[in-house]
């Protein structure tokens, strides 16, 4: 029986253009939902025969690999009996001039749908539409390329091709780690009073797709007492990841030393622990662009090399492996450990990996969040960390500084910084002596006017290549 590997269009094309991420381009998007609020657009001016949101798997049999790849596509269009696959992108900034503009991934995500689309319905022939949509303007661009059933079909198997090494390496591994948690014992000779009653209430928790909040002594062992169970479960296959949440370094190293434990005795799971960008760089300012940073610059030239050398050799990916290998293959150390993360079995973090909406682990949740368990350590923190992360700040100061600075270079960005700073100025006029207002109202007209600010923003990034 060959091992199958579930795999989505858009995790497959990721991999196949590293550095062609599917929004690339279009990470200035207002917010999902505007990007949302354009797909549906669009797609209500379909036609009666047109379909939309559609869904697309295949098996592909590769050697020693089955594939199940799908994925759902925007809209099929019809059009004189032939077939328009429809992929709709949106942006707050420009949109493309020419076809020369428009980004090689999105055309790749287009043609594995169209791929497994011509392979289902018999299709000799199929057209594929890339439609641009600017989500302020609401204008749109469209751009059209045909492909043959046989280019297309050789189109995805170079995909799979250029994904096998890893997916076969993900094969063998997941096969030697459910073997090994089959044979894995309980780590110590006996379980502490109450450990064995939290163990079993976590696994079924698991199992049951349940929230378990638990209370539990000083020192009855809770880290291990809902790692082991949660590794049974990935082993049998009720789970396919852990990510473990804590608020403290300590206890971070709490939850390395129990994978180690494990580790010693017989268990093959990879475990990947994330830390903060600002802590992990290797240089002394935190640059990201690739003239600032020697290992940014060609980071997605060598990233799947350093992922398959990190992962046929490692199995406790803690912050000093990362480092190691990130140094061994001259790539962002950071980048490096998400990219480590979002193929590990186990992740170790920050709270703000899962609850932040800002940094938390989009890619993993969207596609796998179903199937991963979430161990919350000490999740009392959580509450004033929370407000922290749904909070907001603007300081008057900082618009001042955009106004200035943006002054005859950029005109729509120095107006909407301009009139953020004033509306700021009166309510400090208005409010005097007091010097603060609590207010339970949403104040609507700042928020037009950042929302004006972030458009205008967004748009001057864009236009000058920025992300």
């Amino acid at each position: 029986m060959k091992a199958k590997i579930q795999l989505s269009v858009r995790a497959l094309v990721e991999y196949a253009h590293r550095g062609g991420d599917i929004e690339s381009g279009f990470r200035t998007a207002a917010a999902l939902t505007e990007g949302t609020k354009a797909h549906q657009r669009v797609q209500k001016g379909y036609g009666e025969g047109d379909e939309r949101e559609v869904y697309v798997s295949k098996e592909i049999v590769m050697d020693d690999l089955l594939f199940v790849v799908d994925g759902r596509c925007d809209g099929l269009l019809a059009e004189d009996g032939e077939v328009v696959v429809d992929e709709i992108k949106s942006t707050s900034g420009r949109l493309p001039e020419g076809e020369a503009e428009t980004y090689p991934v999105h055309w790749a995500q287009a043609r594995c749908y169209a791929a497994i689309i011509a392979g289902d319905r018999g299709l000799a022939a199929v057209t594929v539409q890339l439609t641009y949509v600017q989500v302020q303007s609401e204008g749109e661009r469209r751009f059209r390329q045909r492909w043959t059933r046989e280019e297309l079909a050789r189109f995805l198997d170079e995909m799979l091709r250029a994904y096998y090494a890893s997916a076969l390496q993900q094969a063998e591994h997941a096969e030697a780690r459910d073997a090994s948690v089959k044979a894995l014992p309980f780590p110590f000779e006996a379980y502490r009073s109450g450990q064995r009653k939290l163990a079993g209430a976590v696994y079924q928790s698991i199992a049951d797709g349940h929230k378990l909040f638990a209370k539990a002594p000083t020192g009855i062992g809770k880290t291990m007492s809902t790692i082991f169970p949660a590794v049974k479960a990935i082993g049998e296959g009720v789970l396919q990841r852990v990510l473990y949440l804590t608020a403290k370094t300590s206890a971070r190293v709490a939850a390395e030393s129990a994978f180690a434990l494990l580790r010693e005795k017989g268990l093959r799971l990879q475990s990947v622990t994330l830390t903060a960008k600002e802590k992990i760089c290797f240089q002394e300012e935190v640059r990201c662009g690739k003239e600032h940073c020697p290992f940014a610059d060609g980071y997605y030239d060598r990233i799947n090399e350093a992922l398959l050398d990190l992962r046929g050799n490692e199995t406790l990916i803690t912050r000093e492996v990362v480092e190691a290998y990130a140094r061994k293959h001259r790539v962002c150390p950071f980048e490096f450990s998400l990219d480590a993360a979002y193929g590990a079995d186990a992740i170790i973090g920050d709270y703000n990996h899962a609850f932040d909406p800002r940094v938390n682990l989009k890619r993993m949740f969207d596609e796998q969040k179903r199937r991963t368990a979430v161990l919350v350590d000490e999740a009392h923190n959580l509450v004033d960390r929370a407000r922290d992360m749904y909070s907001a700040e603007l300081f008057k100061s900082a618009f001042l500084d955009v106004q200035r600075a943006t002054k005859g270079a950029l005109p729509g960005v120095h107006r909407a910084a301009k009139a953020v700073n004033e509306h700021l100025l009166a309510q400090r006029k208005r409010i005097g002596e007091r010097q603060r207002e609590a207010v339970a109202e949403l104040p609507e007209a700042l928020v037009a006017l950042a929302e004006a600010f972030v458009a205008e923003a967004e748009r001057a990034l864009a236009g000058q290549g920025g992300a």
